[in-house]
């Protein structure tokens, strides 16, 4: 038994159980004997795209999660695994974020990630993509939406995005000299100061 098809029988099975729809039921729609539908959700028999297109409008749910694309798939199990994707984030140098601190109480302070649409090439997308997550989510919260319509608009999201890829950020390896030479020349620019031999020794 193929691995994808057992995928995608298990998928079909679980999203007709969430939506009390029998087998009987969608053999019907699909216009298919139960017998089929049966073998479906049991992995046992392939599916054309166009038959996998009728179940995803039947049962609402994204094409490409039901063949096998689930945007779950990357690996947050760890505090350090986030703080690995923050890393990643930040050596992509079409996307640039600042930190901004909002130092108050300890039960106040906040630490903020903000994108500057004009920082780099891809923030103004990335400044879009969180304007309609910020609705979403809200929606999904307030149950103006469900959890079914938030991961449709989920997976049509991602699915636009798959051909705008990212690249690497070239770091320059420099000798000592040389790189407290930049330094104080940022540190001058920023502060207005020299440096001293005790703020630049390491």
């Amino acid at each position: 038994m193929d691995n994808l098809q057992s995928l995608i029988g298990e998928r079909i099975a679980k999203q007709r159980k969430q939506l009390r729809i029998s087998q009987t039921e969608l053999a019907e729609q699909l216009g298919k004997s139960l017998r089929t539908v049966q073998k479906y959700e049991s992995g046992e028999i392939d599916m054309s795209v166009s038959v996998l297109e009728q179940i995803a409008d039947i049962l609402k749910m994204p094409i490409n999660y039901l063949m096998g694309y689930d945007s779950s798939h990357i690996k947050l199990e760890t505090l350090a695994d986030v703080y690995a994707y923050l890393f990643e984030l930040d050596r992509k140098k079409e996307l640039k974020f600042d930190i901004d601190f909002i130092k108050g109480p300890e039960s106040v302070r906040k630490a903020v990630l903000s994108f500057d649409i004009s920082a780099a090439e891809l923030n103004p997308n990335f400044y879009n993509m969180m304007d309609k997550f910020h609705t979403q989510r809200d929606g999904l919260d307030t149950y103006w939406i469900d959890y079914n319509m938030y991961r449709d608009w989920e997976e049509k999201e991602l699915q636009k995005n798959t051909s705008v890829f990212l690249t690497d950020k070239e770091y320059e390896i420099l000798d000592h000299e040389t790189r407290m030479k930049l330094f104080n020349e940022i540190y001058m620019e920023r502060t207005g100061k020299q440096t001293t031999n005790d703020d630049t020794e390491q």
